[in-house]
This record gives C-alpha cells, sequence and structure tokens, in this order.
C-alpha cells in the first residue's frame, strides 16, 4: 500500500472525521516547526488579532472560545509568553487574572501566518465550488449544534 493511500475501514461519519482533524493538525505543525509555534498558539494568535487588537483579552475568554481546561491554556500561555508572542499583566482590580496582549513579533508572526492559515482552508475546501464551501460550512455548524445540543 502506497503512504498516501488510504486504508479500507467501516465508512462511518466518525472514522472521516478523525482522520481529517488528525491530518489537519499533523500538516499544520509540520509546516508551522520552523515557527517555532504549534496550531494551537496560532489558533490564540489568530482569536487575539480578531477580536482583541484593540483591547486586552484574559485568560477566561480563550477557555471559553476554544472549551479548552483552564490548565491547558495556562501552559499554552506560558510558552507563548516564553517565546515572546504575548504579555500577560495583572488587572489592576484582581492580580490573579491576567490580561493578555500580543507583542510586536506576535503581531509580526500573526501576519505572516494568515495567509498560512487561509492556504490550510483552501486546502481543505479544494475542489469545491462556492455553493458546496458554503454548504460543507453550513453541515460542520449544523453537526457541532447537534452534537453540542445532544450533551446538554
Amino acid at each position: 500500500m502506497k503512504e498516501c493511500e488510504t486504508p479500507k475501514h467501516p465508512d462511518d461519519y466518525g472514522i472521516y472525521i478523525k482522520k481529517l482533524g488528525k491530518n489537519i493538525k499533523y500538516l499544520s505543525d509540520e509546516n508551522l516547526v520552523k515557527h517555532g509555534i504549534t496550531l494551537e498558539q496560532v489558533k490564540i494568535i489568530r482569536f487575539l488579532t480578531l477580536y482583541y487588537s484593540e483591547s486586552p483579552a484574559y485568560q477566561k475568554d480563550i477557555e471559553q472560545h476554544f472549551e479548552i481546561k483552564r490548565s491547558s491554556v495556562t501552559n499554552i500561555l506560558q510558552n507563548m509568553e516564553r517565546n515572546g508572542l504575548i504579555t500577560r499583566i495583572g488587572d489592576e482590580s484582581d492580580a490573579r487574572v491576567k490580561k493578555l496582549f500580543l507583542t510586536e513579533k506576535g503581531k509580526e508572526l500573526s501576519t505572516s501566518l494568515v495567509d498560512y492559515i487561509l492556504q490550510l482552508e483552501s486546502i481543505i475546501v479544494q475542489g469545491m465550488s462556492e455553493d458546496e464551501k458554503q454548504i460543507f460550512k453550513d453541515l460542520l455548524k449544523r453537526s457541532l449544534k447537534n452534537v453540542e445540543e445532544y450533551m446538554c
């Protein structure tokens, strides 16, 4: 069997969802290693760039948006701070609460990674018409909503 050949497996949704997620993460991590950054860090940089470019974000914002445990977010943010991508500053009213800001290095990396993220997204939907892309996105959103509602 060739390296990129798909092995025989049951034809169910879970296999495709898991394989797509795994392959996206692998492709991303392989390409991001040259920047010394992980996909999770890229997502946080993008989040801070898109939603908090003019005001600070808090760790809680990241925990809620990405649905990641506090301890995991703490580790990711500590690594980002160590690598000079963000700064964390204690809130005036509660020093335990940290405001998050992108550093100049983080902002520069954000700018260069925008093209990479757009390229990755275009690979995912390659060969789809504009209508199919919108349908694909709508179906993904609906599937996510269905699972979230089931969990409640």
